[in-house]
């Protein structure tokens, strides 16, 4: 699913599958996916799509991966999306069971917040990428 827009209290994703929008709360999503023996805490689970029950997962860009080649495609505009979502959910506190600190200590989870400049630049009309018609 495209992540679209991340508003105060939810995103909106587009189903690759159906193309239906699809409204998620940020309460409802989570950081961390289990695979295997471990969990993979630059995954985050999409809930089932309302229409097709498709299920979908975000991706975040690995560390020190290098910058996008397209600046300000939806690839691009796409990738920081994910990445700040990923940390707002870090920040929030919304992570998978096995990755929350024990203790009391910080979470150990990278996390990639858009700058201030990277909003003003990418993203001048909030946190959304706009829709060309057709696409």
């Amino acid at each position: 699913m495209a992540l679209l827009e991340i508003a105060e209290t939810h995103v909106l994703q587009r189903c690759t599958r159906c193309n239906s929008n699809n409204h998620s709360a940020l309460e409802s999503l989570e950081v961390g996916v289990p695979r295997r023996e471990d969990v993979d805490d630059g995954l985050v689970q999409l809930p089932p799509c309302a229409s097709c029950r498709s299920s979908e997962f975000l991706i975040r860009a690995a560390e020190g991966e290098p910058e996008h080649p397209a600046p300000g495609s939806f690839g691009h505009l796409h990738r920081l999306l994910v990445g700040h979502l990923h940390a707002e959910l870090v920040q929030r506190g919304r992570l998978h069971r096995a990755l929350k600190p024990k203790g009391g200590s910080a979470p150990q989870v990278v996390t990639q917040p858009l700058t201030q400049e990277a909003r003003e630049r990418w993203f001048p009309q909030g946190l959304r990428i706009e829709m060309q018609p057709g696409e």
